[in-house]
């Protein structure tokens, strides 16, 4: 079974080398897609013997001389790229986000033995490296449920981002995806099976990337995680990489 991960990158020196070592344990290949990293980013990726690079050359200028990489055409970049190596399985995720250790322990074999198209997993969304926001996870009302999100699908399935700035959406072939649970053979993995998702693991950080997003326009509205994403509640145990 050969499976490949995938991951855009642009001036990720910070999350890169954990992101490789976490993902190294599942994946025979780590294809990365680098937006124009000015930082050590590439250096790093150059010392890891899994990681392959290409250059993906879109940026799109914004407001007050900011620019960007478009997210759905740089995903679809790594996704034509990971479909040339005819892997079984394909796994896409953010450089900020990893599996944590009893994924890492049992990924492979979950991928062998299910019979699903596609696989879902829940990420918590961390503040710091001690604490998270747990409606983030459990979004729906009451916030008694967690909620997966794609992980992973076959190599054989024909599967690609939608531009919807600025996100986007899924398609299977030319057939629109609105909910992979219904839409598609899926596998939701629940906890303690799980993603952590780094985010906001800095606050110097965080406060830069929501002035980023407000002074391009990107999303002129956009809050602080603090204000909008729900109170704080410590990491549970099964949280660890």
């Amino acid at each position: 079974m050969k499976i490949v991960a995938v991951v855009r990158t642009l001036n990720e020196s910070h999350r890169i080398a954990s992101f490789l070592h976490g993902y190294g344990a599942i994946a025979d290949k780590i294809l990365v897609a680098d937006g124009g990293s000015t930082d050590s980013t590439l250096d790093i990726i150059s010392d890891y013997p899994k990681a392959e690079v290409r250059q993906y050359p879109g940026r799109l200028e914004m407001a007050g001389g900011h620019w960007r990489n478009n997210d759905s055409d740089h995903a679809n970049f790594l996704f034509s790229w990971a479909y040339e190596l005819a892997p079984d399985w394909i796994i896409y995720d953010d450089c900020d986000c990893r599996p944590n250790y009893l994924l890492k322990r049992n990924a492979r074999a979950l991928l062998e033995d299910t019979e699903s198209d596609f696989v879902m997993a829940v990420r918590l969304y961390l503040w710091g490296l001690t604490r998270h926001f747990p409606h983030m996870a459990k979004p729906a009302a009451g916030h008694d449920r967690w909620e997966a999100s794609l992980w992973a699908w076959r190599g054989s399935v024909d599967f690609w981002t939608v531009n919807v700035p600025p996100a986007y959406t899924f398609r299977i072939g030319d057939r629109a995806v609105a909910d992979l649970r219904i839409d598609a053979k899926t596998l939701c993995l629940m906890p303690p099976l799980g993603l952590l998702h780094y985010s906001w693991d800095d606050e110097a950080r965080v406060a830069e990337k929501v002035r980023l997003y407000r002074d391009s326009g990107l999303i002129r509205d956009q809050l602080h995680p603090l204000e909008f994403a729900g109170p704080l509640e410590p990491l549970p145990d099964w949280a660890r990489e």
